[in-house]
C-alpha cells in the first residue's frame, strides 16, 4: 500500500514547456545525472527537461518535486552513486525521489537545504544507519540491505514528521522519548519493540510469517499511539495468523482510537469474546479476520468482539459468522460492517434492547435469506449480494436514489445499490413513494424536531427556506425522529417555515411553527368544487387531521390541497347542522385543522374575499363574514376585531400601605362569581369580597409603591399596568419646604412662612411696589394652536397641549393625535362666569358606534377674586391666586383599539426670548425635573431663564369616568422646554387632571442695567393646572412685579411659534 502511494506521488508527469529552459547550473546538473547514471534512454539525446519536470515559468528553475528512476535493465556504470553534490543545484525543489540507485551514505545524513522530503526506494548496494538522519519533514527509505539492523528512535531528527523504513525487517530500539515532530512511524519488523508508552499519532507495523507473536503479549500494551496498524507485509500470502488475546491489552491513553488489523486471527483460547468495551474506538477494522476468528455457542460461529457504545465504525471482513441473530452479538458500534463472513439464515426482526440509536448495518456479500422486516426501518441497512427476497420496506424504497454517504465505500453509492444482488420484487428506481409523511415542530430558537413516517436517515440535503441550514442532524429515534440544529437560521420569530427534503420529493412543503387556527382569506364555490385560500392548512394530505363542512354538507379534501389552499368536493350531509347562523343569505364554513377550528360566513353564490380586522382575533372571539368584511363577535368580546374582553378597570380606590379594602370601578362581565374571578396586585392575591357589573372589592395585601393589577374573569384577562398606588401614611414635602415652612405629611404640600413662596418655600415674596417696567406681563391665547403665551420683560413662556397618544399594554404606540391645531374657539355665554373661554376639537378617525367621536375641550378661566379662588380636586383642596389663569381639558368618548390600551397626554412648557435683552439680565436656560416622582402627592418642574423662574406642579390623581384614581407622570426636556407626559387610565367616558405653574422674578433682575438694584424675588406669574379624570385643568396665575400691572387675556389671531419637534 505504501509503495503504491509513493509510486503515484513521484511518477513522471508530462508538462508543456512552452520553450522554458532551466538555468545553466541546473541544466548542467541534470545532464550530468543523465550521463552519470546512463539515463539517456529515458530523456533522449537532447532532453527538454521542463516536459518531464515542473519548471518556473519565469526563471525556468525546477520546482516542487524531482525524481529519477535507474535503468533497471542495466545499471551502468557499475558503482555509480548518488551524492549530495549531484542535487545541490535544485534550490527550488522541495522533494526528491531516487528509485533503484546506489547512494553515498552522506545523502541520508547531510540535508539538502531546499528539501523537505526525501524518498529513497529500492536502494542498491549497502546502507548503514548508525547516527541521526538528515532533518527532513518526510523520510522514506526502502533498502533490503538494512535487514536485521538495529535502528534507534534517536536517529530520527526533531523536525521529521513522517518516517518510513521499508524493504527490510529491522529492530526498532526506543532509546529516547518521541522525537519532537514525529507523527507517523512505519517500519517492518520480526519483533514488537517496547515503546515505553510513547504516543505517536500513527504507528504502522509490517510483519510476515516469521513474526514473533509472543512479542505482542510482551509489548503491545506499551504502545500509546492513537492509531495502530498491524499489516501483512506479504499481501499475496494470507497465512499470517496471530493470537487474538493481545488485542485487549491495548494501552488506554486517549479516546478516538483508529486501529487497522490486516492479519488473520485465531479464536480466543477461552472461547470468550475479546472485550474491547473500555476503548473509545473511532474506527476498528479487521481486514482479513479469517475463518477461525469466532467463538462457539450452541455449535454456531458467533462474533468474537465486544465494543463500547462509543465505538463509531466497526469493520469485520472475510470472517466466519453463522447468522445475524442475535444482533447483540455485534456489540454496540454505531456503524457496523460484517461482510463476506459466510453469514446464513434469515435476517429476522431488528432488535435494539440496549436502547441505543443504531445507524448502519452492512451485511453485504453473505448468504442471508428471507425478507426484510419493517422493524429494520430503525436502522440503515445494506444487504448487497445475499439471497434475500420479498418487498423492501418503504422506509428504504422511498430513498433508493439517496446518496449513501454514511460509509466510505465506492461500491455502494446509493441506497438502491445497497440491495442489489438479491431477489427483491420492488427494487426499482422509479417506484413511487406514497408513505412519506413528515412532521415538523419548533422546540428551540435554533432547533426543529423532524418526525413522522418514512422521513429518511440523513438531513444533509434538507433545504430550510431555500438553504441547507441543519448544522447538526441528531437522531433521537433513527429513521423516525431527528433534531435539526441550525447555526444559520433562527426559528424564534417564524410563524411557519418552508422545507424541501429533496428526497424522496424535490418539493417545497410549508409547516406551521405555532399552534393557531387556520386562516381563511377567500372562498369560492363553483362546479361542485369548493376552493378555500389562506394559510396554516395541512402541509399535505394526511399531514394532520383536517375536516371541512359548509353549512349542512361534509366535504372531502383533495390531494391537490396544501398549506395555502384547499380544494374539496361535497360527499355527505350533516345530521345536526351548526348552531352559528345569522341569516339565510350566508353559509357557514367550518375548517378543523389539527383540532384548531376556523369558521367564516360566505355567500355561496359569489367570491368571498373581504378580510375582517385582525381575522376577528381567534375562533373563540368571533366569526368573520368574508362577504361583508365584518366580524360577528361572541357575547364575551367587543370591538371591530372582537379582541376586547367585555370588561376593564377605569379607576381604583387603593388601600394604605398596611393593606385593607381596595375598590376597583369599571365594566365587568355579567355572568361571574367569586369562583371564576381573581385579582392580583403586584402578583399578590387580593381575595374578592364583592363584585358587580361596575364594582369589585378585595382585601389588598400590605405593600408600597406602584403596582400592576391583573383581573381574570371567565378565563379572560385584563392587565392594568401601574394603575394601583398604595396610600402612603406619611408623604414627604419637596426639599423639606427649604426650612421656610411647615410640611403637611398627609398631602405632601408645604405651607410657607410669611414672606416665602414656591412649592418648596424657596423664594422670597417681593414687597416692592415701585415702578418696574421689567415686571409687566402680557397673556395671549392662540385659538389655532390652543396655546397660552405669557410674555414678561422680553422673556416668552408658552404652555400648550402637544398630542394625545393611545398605547398598548407594553407601552407601544398604537395611535397618535396631534393637538397643535384644529381648535374651535367659543366665548362662554354664562354671565355668572364671564371670564371663561372654551376651545374644542374633535379627533379625526376616532368614532365609536354610539357616539360622534372623541371630543377634546380646553376651558380657560381668568381668576379675578382678590383673595384667590379655592378648588377641590380628587379629595385635595388648593387655592388659585388672584390674577391666575386656570385650564380645564376634557377628553371624552375616546374609542380604544383594545380594552387593555390606555392614553398618554403630552403637554409642553417652554421658554424663549423675543428680542435682545439687557446684558445684565441675560441668563441661560436651566431646567430642573428632580422633584418629579410618582410616590409624592405632587410632582414639580422648574424652568429658569433671564432671572425668571417658571415652575409647575402636578397632582398624581385623575378623575376617570367620574371617580378619582392614580396615574403617573413622566418628563423629558431639551435646552428650552419640558415635555410632561400624563399616563392616563382607560377612561371610556371622560378623563380629568390638575397641574399649576408660576413665574418668579429674581431680585437680580434690573429694569435698567445699573448697579443700584438689590431685590431678591418677585412673583409676577403663577399658572395652576389641576389634573382631573378626562378633563385636564391648567391653572396659570401671575402675581405681578408691579402693583399697577394687570393681566389681559387677548384672543390672539396670529400664529405663534409652534414647537412641533418637542
Amino acid at each position: 500500500m505504501i509503495l503504491y502511494f509513493i509510486f503515484i506521488l513521484f511518477s513522471f508527469h508530462c508538462y508543456i514547456s512552452f520553450g522554458i529552459v532551466p538555468p545553466a547550473n541546473q541544466l548542467d546538473a541534470l545532464n550530468s545525472i543523465v550521463q552519470k547514471f546512463n539515463l539517456s534512454s529515458q530523456f533522449g539525446s537532447d532532453p527538454d527537461y521542463c516536459i518531464f519536470y515542473q519548471c518556473d515559468p519565469i526563471t525556468g528553475s525546477l520546482i516542487n518535486s524531482l525524481g529519477f528512476v535507474s535503468n533497471i535493465a542495466e545499471y551502468t556504470p557499475v558503482g555509480a552513486k548518488f551524492s549530495v553534490s549531484d542535487l545541490l543545484q535544485f534550490t527550488s525543489v522541495n522533494s526528491i525521489s531516487l528509485n533503484g540507485f546506489e547512494l553515498e551514505n552522506e545523502l541520508i545524513y547531510n540535508k539538502i537545504p531546499s528539501l523537505s522530503a526525501l524518498f529513497l526506494m529500492n536502494v542498491r548496494g549497502s546502507m548503514v544507519i548508525n547516527q541521526t538522519l538528515a532533518n527532513y519533514e518526510n523520510i522514506y527509505i526502502d533498502c533490503k540491505d538494512l535487514e536485521g539492523t538495529d535502528i534507534k528512535l534517536s536517529y530520527i531528527g526533531p523536525q521529521t514528521n513522517s518516517f518510513f523504513l521499508y524493504g527490510a525487517k529491522i529492530n526498532l530500539i526506543v532509546d529516547v522519548p518521541k522525537p519532537k515532530s514525529l507523527q507517523t512511524l512505519v517500519f517492518k519488523t520480526k519483533n514488537l519493540s517496547d515503546f515505553k508508552k510513547i504516543s505517536i499519532d500513527n504507528l504502522q507495523i509490517y510483519m510476515d510469517q516469521d513474526f514473533n507473536s509472543s512479542s505482542l503479549f510482551a509489548n503491545y500494551n506499551t504502545i500509546g499511539s492513537k492509531s495502530i496498524s498491524l499489516l501483512n507485509a506479504d499481501s499475496a500470502n494470507n497465512n499470517l495468523i496471530l493470537p487474538s488475546e493481545f488485542l485487549k491489552d491495548r494501552l488506554v491513553s486517549s479516546n478516538n482510537y483508529r486501529d487497522y488489523l490486516g492479519p488473520s486471527f485465531f479464536a480466543p483460547i477461552d472461547n470468550k469474546p475479546i472485550d474491547l468495551s473500555t476503548f473509545n474506538y473511532l474506527r476498528l477494522e479487521f481486514n482479513n479476520a479469517g475463518p477461525s476468528f469466532n467463538i462457539q455457542i450452541n455449535s454456531k460461529n458467533v462474533f468474537p468482539i465486544l465494543t463500547s457504545n462509543t465505538t463509531t465504525y466497526l469493520i469485520f471482513k472475510n470472517g466466519n459468522i453463522s447468522q445475524v441473530n442475535p444482533l447483540s452479538q455485534f456489540g454496540k458500534a454505531l456503524l457496523l460492517s460484517v461482510t463476506n463472513c459466510n453469514i446464513g439464515g434469515e435476517l429476522g426482526p431488528y432488535e435494539s434492547k440496549d436502547g441505543l440509536i443504531r445507524r448502519l448495518y452492512d451485511f453485504s456479500d453473505n448468504h442471508i435469506t428471507g425478507t426484510i422486516d419493517p422493524s429494520w426501518c430503525n436502522s440503515l441497512l445494506i444487504v448487497k449480494n445475499n439471497r434475500m427476497n420479498g418487498t423492501i420496506p418503504t422506509c428504504f424504497s422511498c430513498y433508493f436514489q439517496y446518496p449513501m454517504n454514511m460509509i466510505d465505500s465506492s461500491i455502494v453509492q446509493t441506497y438502491y445499490q445497497g440491495f442489489l444482488g438479491n431477489n427483491f420484487d420492488n427494487l426499482d428506481l422509479d417506484i413511487k413513494c406514497t408513505t412519506f409523511e413528515p412532521q415538523v415542530e419548533r422546540i428551540g430558537d435554533r432547533t426543529l424536531l423532524f418526525y413522522g413516517n418514512d422521513i429518511g436517515f440523513d438531513g444533509s440535503f434538507i433545504l430550510i427556506n431555500d438553504q441547507i441550514a441543519c448544522s447538526q442532524y441528531v437522531a433521537i429515534e433513527f429513521g423516525k425522529r431527528y433534531q435539526c440544529i441550525s447555526n444559520i437560521i433562527s426559528f424564534r420569530d417564524l410563524k411557519y417555515i418552508k422545507i424541501n427534503f429533496q428526497y424522496p420529493f424535490n418539493k417545497d412543503y410549508y409547516f406551521s411553527l405555532i399552534k393557531r387556527s387556520p386562516i381563511i382569506s377567500s372562498v369560492s364555490f363553483s362546479n361542485n368544487i369548493l376552493q378555500v385560500n389562506g394559510s396554516f392548512f395541512a402541509s399535505y394530505l394526511g399531514h394532520v387531521t383536517q375536516l371541512l363542512t359548509l353549512s349542512n354538507s361534509i366535504f372531502e379534501i383533495l390531494d391537490s390541497s396544501d398549506f395555502f389552499s384547499i380544494q374539496a368536493i361535497p360527499i355527505a350531509t350533516l345530521v345536526n347542522p351548526t348552531e352559528y347562523t345569522i341569516t339565510n343569505t350566508f353559509d357557514l364554513i367550518t375548517l378543523n385543522t389539527n383540532s384548531k377550528v376556523t369558521r367564516v360566513y360566505i355567500n355561496s353564490s359569489t367570491i368571498n374575499n373581504k378580510l375582517c380586522p385582525n381575522d376577528c382575533t381567534d375562533d373563540d372571539h368571533g366569526i368573520c363574514n368574508l362577504y361583508t368584511g365584518g366580524c360577528v363577535c361572541f357575547n364575551d368580546f367587543i370591538g371591530d376585531d372582537c379582541l376586547l374582553p367585555n370588561f376593564f378597570i377605569t379607576s381604583v380606590q387603593p388601600s394604605t400601605t398596611n393593606g385593607g379594602e381596595a375598590v376597583f370601578f369599571g365594566s365587568f362581565s355579567q355572568t361571574t362569581t367569586f369562583e371564576n374571578t381573581s385579582l392580583t396586585i403586584g402578583a399578590l392575591d387580593c381575595p374578592i369580597t364583592f363584585n358587580s357589573l361596575d364594582t369589585i372589592k378585595c382585601n389588598a395585601p400590605p405593600g408600597n409603591g406602584i403596582k400592576t393589577v391583573v383581573l381574570k374573569q371567565n378565563n379572560n384577562s385584563y392587565t392594568g399596568v401601574g394603575i394601583y398606588k398604595y396610600i402612603e401614611l406619611s408623604i414627604p414635602c419637596p426639599n423639606k419646604c427649604s426650612n421656610n415652612g411647615l410640611c403637611n405629611s398627609t398631602t405632601g404640600i408645604c405651607k410657607c412662612n410669611n414672606g416665602y413662596t414656591l412649592f418648596d418655600c424657596s423664594a422670597l415674596i417681593n414687597t416692592d411696589n415701585g415702578n418696574n417696567p421689567g415686571g409687566g406681563t402680557n397673556t395671549t391665547i392662540d385659538p389655532g394652536t390652543g396655546s397660552t403665551n405669557i410674555t414678561s420683560s422680553q422673556t416668552h413662556f408658552q404652555i400648550y397641549l402637544k398630542s394625545l397618544i393611545e398605547v398598548d399594554i407594553n407601552n407601544n404606540q398604537v395611535k397618535s393625535y396631534s393637538l397643535l391645531k384644529n381648535w374651535i374657539f367659543n366665548k362662554t355665554e354664562n354671565e355668572i362666569e364671564p371670564n371663561k373661554y372654551i376651545l374644542k376639537q374633535q379627533l379625526i378617525n376616532n368614532n365609536s358606534t354610539n357616539s360622534n367621536g372623541c371630543m377634546v375641550t380646553s376651558t380657560i378661566e381668568e381668576i379675578k377674586d382678590k383673595n384667590g379662588k379655592e378648588f377641590t380636586f380628587a379629595g385635595t383642596s388648593f387655592i388659585v391666586s388672584s390674577g391666575s389663569i386656570k385650564f380645564t381639558i376634557s377628553i371624552s368618548n375616546y374609542t380604544y383599539q383594545n380594552n387593555l390600551n390606555t392614553l398618554k397626554l403630552e403637554l409642553i412648557s417652554s421658554v424663549d426670548k423675543i428680542d435682545t435683552i439687557d446684558n445684565c439680565n441675560s441668563k441661560d436656560t436651566e431646567i430642573d425635573t428632580s422633584n418629579v416622582n410618582d410616590i409624592s402627592t405632587f410632582n414639580y418642574i422648574k424652568i429658569s431663564k433671564n432671572n425668571k423662574i417658571f415652575s409647575g406642579r402636578f397632582i398624581n390623581k385623575v378623575i376617570s369616568d367620574g371617580r378619582s384614581t392614580f396615574f403617573t407622570t413622566n418628563t423629558r426636556n431639551d435646552s428650552n422646554s419640558i415635555i410632561v407626559t400624563l399616563n392616563l387610565p382607560h377612561c371610556t367616558g371622560e378623563c380629568l387632571i390638575d397641574p399649576d405653574f408660576s413665574v418668579l422674578v429674581s431680585n437680580d433682575f434690573k429694569s435698567e442695567c445699573d448697579d443700584d438694584s438689590s431685590r431678591k424675588w418677585l412673583i409676577p406669574i403663577v399658572v395652576i393646572i389641576p389634573i382631573l379624570g378626562a378633563t385636564l385643568i391648567f391653572i396659570v396665575f401671575f402675581i405681578l412685579y408691579k402693583k399697577s400691572t394687570t393681566i389681559k387675556i387677548i384672543i390672539h389671531a396670529s400664529k405663534l411659534k409652534k414647537l412641533n419637534n418637542k
